[in-house]
């Protein structure tokens, strides 16, 4: 039998990727194929930090809720990324609050995740990496330009993961480039400002 705490095994000194172990898991649990992810992706060292889930709402680009593998349902934001959002006093929404929606929805809606958490915000809500087979969804998120790196992460990257923050710029940069999504909105503020708006 599989168990989070046997994912953790030795190989030359060191760890081997939990996620990888997970996703052969996961695989064979559950697609009856087995795929390896990337080990790019393969960042936690204690099993204790994955969570197996299925997503069963998609509140809106970066929040979720998942069923996870013992029925508990698990509010989870996605980390270091911000989507457009929506004024709930007022009902008004940021370009492509909707597109981006659907984006996320299109990719993970009722499908099995592996979630890397990362701790917990003020809210209570799990921030996590999430992981759709070999596909990393937060950044596969930003390169769409369905979303932007989250402000505080842009502005003191040296706190949060670095292989992670490394992908959402390169990522974002590529979406920029390209004009992708919010990029091509010429007028478009960033999520976490036009949160502030009446602080400014």
């Amino acid at each position: 039998m599989f168990s989070k705490k046997n994912l953790m095994k030795k190989s030359n000194g060191r760890r081997c990727p939990a996620i990888a172990w997970l996703g052969l898991m996961v695989a064979v649990a559950w697609f009856g194929v087995a795929f390896m992810p990337s080990t790019a992706f393969c960042q936690p060292e204690d099993g204790q930090n994955l969570i197996l889930g299925k997503v069963a709402k998609i509140y809106d680009g970066d929040t979720i809720a998942i069923k996870d593998d013992k029925g508990k349902v698990v509010r989870v934001q996605v980390a270091y990324i911000d989507a457009p959002d929506m004024d709930e006093k007022t009902d008004e929404k940021q370009p492509i609050y909707g597109e981006s929606i659907k984006a996320l929805s299109g990719m993970i809606f009722n499908k099995e995740v592996i979630i890397e958490s990362l701790g917990k915000d003020k809210h209570g809500r799990v921030e996590g990496m999430i992981f759709l087979e070999k596909m990393n969804v937060n950044v596969e998120m930003v390169r769409r330009g369905m979303a932007e790196i989250y402000e505080p992460v842009r502005f003191k990257p040296s706190a949060f993961k670095q292989e992670y923050v490394k992908q959402l710029f390169d990522a974002e940069n590529a979406a920029k480039g390209e004009k992708l999504g919010i990029w091509g909105h010429p007028d478009y503020i960033s999520p976490y400002k036009f949160r502030h708006r009446a602080d400014q």
